[in-house]
């Protein structure tokens, strides 16, 4: 029964993480700013190589930090790329068409139903 308990909290936890990743890029695609952004190269950052997103609005020039992917697609250097962010919290951002993102929200989904399936093999 303890191994029931633990399989059903473990699919819970995935689930969460899941629908928590794609609500908040489905806030940030609908209710943040969206520009067109410069890639103007990569930088060491604290959590290691990440890339220099620049862009212009109404308050001025912006550059920002965007993680970048160990695995996929790189962007070159000098492309433009579609950034939705959060102007109240610049650290709240998503890069149109990052992979990396979306194939987390589906690996959590799919270790959800994996976890789920053991459980019910184990009744």
């Amino acid at each position: 029964m303890f191994n029931v308990l633990i399989f059903l909290l473990g699919a819970c936890l995935m689930f969460f993480m899941a629908l928590r990743s794609v609500l908040r890029r489905r806030t940030l695609c609908t209710k943040g700013e969206k520009v067109s952004a410069v890639v103007s190269g990569t930088v060491q950052s604290r959590d290691g190589v990440a890339y220099v997103l620049e862009f212009s609005t109404a308050g001025g020039s912006h550059r920002l930090q965007y993680p970048k992917p160990s695995r996929g697609k790189c962007f070159a250097e000098g492309s433009t790329v579609t950034l939705y962010y959060d102007p109240e919290d610049p650290e709240k951002m998503y890069v149109d068409g990052d992979r990396s993102v979306l194939g987390a929200e589906i690996l959590y989904f799919c270790l959800g139903a994996a976890l789920l399936a053991l459980m019910f093999g184990l009744m």
